[in-house]
């Protein structure tokens, strides 16, 4: 055998050696590298409520660590914040601490998680992972291996919910109310009004030739006088509401200086003598009747009135 021989023999021992003592070594290293401390901060879990979980390492004053943040995946689980707290130091090293309030909307019946923290070296950092902790899901339905027999919990007590007022309903409803109208009052409007002033003349003359036919009747049969005044009484009143003048207050002469009539100046003086002069006259009966006629021609003149004044208006339009 050559001495190089030898020589490359022995550089291939002496590396072996090396290479076996340095693995232990190496080993030893990692495993001497303090864990985080990561638990769950309750025994069980319900889907879609939050949960917490405390996170903690101890190591270094010198060493640079950093937890993870709501960037990191936190499967199975949701991050939904995180609590942090200040970093206390003593003669064991500095300590770290947070907690995550997570959520999970799994339903596997034990969940787990294992999160690291990252130290800083001098290129990059060095992932160092907490042991594995497992939390238990408590569901809310019974336990079954068979979907068809799962059953839905009744809710029969009935949700007393309090009447609220639609306003934005109500107001839509008067805006419309009152274009509606507007509408039909630039359309109709006149005419409307027309109609409405012809009724309620027609309305006070068939009030009125009701009492005066039945005081009428009354101051016949009776022979009365205080019946007779009160049926000339209701004549004028009714004269005076449709041709606006104070019939009421005028004597037999200024009543017929407005409604010039040879019968009806007549059946007021009669009137007259019946009533001031307690005198019984056959002409009563007659004079009543004049008196009801030129209220039924007057009345029949504001009526005209009304509707000749409505055909000018359209006319003019």
């Amino acid at each position: 055998m050559s001495i190089r021989c030898i020589y490359r023999f022995c550089f291939l021992i002496f590396g072996l050696l090396g290479w076996m003592a340095w693995i232990p070594g190496f080993v030893w290293a990692q495993s001497s590298v303090p864990k985080p401390v990561g638990r769950f901060l309750s025994d069980t879990i319900e889907v879609g409520k939050p949960f917490s979980y405390a996170f903690s390492y101890l190591h270094d004053s010198e060493m640079d660590v950093f937890f993870p943040d709501s960037s990191f995946d936190f499967s199975p689980f949701t991050f939904v914040d995180q609590e942090y707290f200040t970093t206390r130091t003593d003669s064991l090293g500095s300590l770290d601490s947070t907690v995550y309030r997570l959520m999970s909307f799994e339903v596997a019946a034990v969940q787990a998680i294992r999160l690291p923290v990252y130290v800083l070296a001098v290129r990059d950092c060095t992932a160092v992972f907490a042991e594995t902790d497992t939390i238990a899901l408590r569901s809310t339905l019974p336990v079954s291996t068979r979907l068809d027999t799962l059953s839905l919990r009744p809710e029969t007590e009935v949700a007393l919910l309090r009447r609220q007022f639609n306003y934005p309903v109500f107001m839509a409803f008067i805006v419309s109310a009152g274009l509606l109208f507007l509408a039909i009052y630039w359309l109709f409007g006149r005419g409307i009004i027309r109609q409405w002033r012809i009724f309620q003349l027609q309305r006070r003359h068939r009030d009125f030739i009701r009492t005066f036919a039945r005081l009428n009747r009354t101051a016949r049969e009776r022979d009365s006088t205080e019946e007779a005044e009160k049926a000339v009484v209701v004549w004028k009143d009714y004269l005076e509401e449709i041709e606006k003048k104070p019939f009421a207050t005028y004597t037999t002469r200024e009543i017929v200086d407005n409604i010039p009539d040879d019968a009806l100046e007549e059946a007021l003086k009669t009137m007259d003598r019946i009533i001031y002069g307690q005198v019984k006259s056959k002409k009563m009966e007659t004079s009543l009747q004049v008196l009801r006629n030129v209220a039924q021609r007057i009345y029949q003149r504001q009526r005209t009135e009304i509707v000749r004044a409505g055909k000018r208006e359209l006319l003019d339009e």
